[in-house]
């Protein structure tokens, strides 16, 4: 085989190498020019070069107002309204509403692009690459983000829902209704709209409907809370004077009405009625401070804590914390009292019982009345009765547990000392 050798190089000894011939290497150079001329004129044409697909589908030779059609049909396959469903309701986000548009011009100038724009020996290449391997072009479309979130927050408007306690009704003649409580219901607009956002701008819309999963929120009494509830487990009255004092009365009574207490949680009287303050609405009146006889803001708030603690009693629960008055009181039995002062001595039971109670408290004319609504069934049919011994200045206090007329539970409370009021 003969090697031509570089640095004797000369067109005389390329002429003389065997296996090439001036014809052959002309005829190279004649093709050549010939392919180029054809990829100039192709380039130079207003068609979409062979190869160029649109989902799989070839648009060679269509020219831009053709392609244009093509791409517009498509789009309007595509373009849809947003169909959203949640429980049984549906509602639904126009394109025109959210400026919903295909990027027609944009598929028309990617397919045309292909083969063209380049010189002509890039442009070539590409010709061929396309031909070979074919070039996918993509439809999209644009909208306004804002618009779409302020749709969206339009629809969560008509969704979202507050929680809201579940309650309890008692009324005169004794009758329970039970309300049930609301599940809280809040639709994270942001959350759809980003996962929306890819398929809008490939123009992949859902076809059915979006279904809806607003994020819940239990409320803090639900309705299981109380579904057990079912009559009067326990109450006691005592009685007052109108006036200042009757006014603190009603106050401190109206803010502990409604309470529900759930089983395994402990009650506390001056957590739940607040402080006795002028700004809170509560009056001067009688009081005894440091085992005298006074007037303070507040006075006759613990002829309510001393009522809520025999309703406790005669409904089963639990008192954690107690502590007696340092005189005697007038309105109430001698041992059966609860005095409270505020950051100072509370008031507190526990609900050992299987389901939650509901504590009602009414001051009205000059009798407060609270009751502890309950499941009858907890107290395994037992009626609870409290006895005392001793004397009015030191009684002790039991709660009795009988039925069927047998004692089947004589529990011991506590034993009280009272002081004599210096005259």
């Amino acid at each position: 085989m003969e090697v031509l050798n570089v640095e004797n190089f000369s067109w005389k000894s390329l002429f003389s190498l065997k296996g090439i011939s001036i014809i052959s290497l002309a005829a190279v150079a004649v093709a050549g020019a010939g392919t180029l001329a054809v990829s100039s004129s192709i380039a130079a044409s207003n068609k979409i070069v062979d190869g160029v697909r649109f989902e799989g589908r070839e648009i060679a030779g269509l020219t831009a107002p053709a392609a244009e059609k093509f791409f517009k049909k498509e789009a309007g396959k595509r373009i849809h309204a947003l169909t959203f469903s949640y429980e049984g309701r549906e509602f639904e986000i126009k394109p025109e509403d959210i400026s919903l548009n295909a990027n027609v011009d944009k598929a028309v100038s990617d397919a045309e692009s292909y083969g063209r724009g380049d010189g002509v020996f890039k442009n070539l290449i590409n010709q061929i690459k396309c031909s070979m391997g074919g070039r996918e072009v993509k439809l999209t479309a644009a909208y306004n983000e804002e618009s779409f979130k302020q749709k969206l927050d339009e629809i969560a408007a008509q969704i979202n829902t507050e929680p809201a306690n579940a309650f309890v009704n008692f009324y005169e003649d004794g009758t329970i209704e039970r309300i049930p409580g609301v599940i809280g219901k809040k639709l994270d607009t942001e959350k759809i709209a980003e996962s929306l956002k890819e398929n809008l701008v490939a123009l992949n819309l859902p076809s059915g409907k979006i279904e809806l999963h607003p994020e819940e929120t239990l409320p803090f009494i639900t309705t299981e809370d109380i579904a057990n509830i079912d009559s009067v487990i326990g109450s006691y009255s005592t009685s007052y004077y109108p006036g200042s004092r009757g006014d603190n009365i009603w106050l401190a009574a109206n803010s502990l009405s409604n309470k529900i207490v759930k089983p395994g949680w402990t009650f506390s009287f001056n957590d739940t009625v607040g402080e006795r303050t002028y700004a809170a609405g509560y009056q001067n009146a009688g009081v005894i401070v440091n085992g005298q006889a006074d007037v303070g803001v507040g006075g006759g708030v613990c002829q309510v804590s001393s009522t809520l603690y025999n309703a406790v009693l005669l409904a089963g629960l639990t008192p954690t914390e107690r502590t007696p008055h340092y005189f005697k009181s007038a309105y109430i039995g001698a041992g059966r009292d609860a005095t409270v002062a505020d950051g100072l001595i509370d008031f507190k039971f526990r609900n050992d019982l299987p389901h939650s109670v509901c504590l009602k408290a009414y001051a009205s004319g000059s009798t407060l009345s609270i009751f502890v609504l309950g499941t009858r069934a907890d107290l395994n049919g037992a009626n609870i009765s409290i006895e005392r011994e001793g004397s009015d200045m030191a009684p002790s206090i039991y709660r009795v547990y009988t039925k069927d007329g047998q004692v089947i539970k004589d529990e011991f409370l506590h034993t009280d000392t009272y002081h004599t009021a210096k005259s």
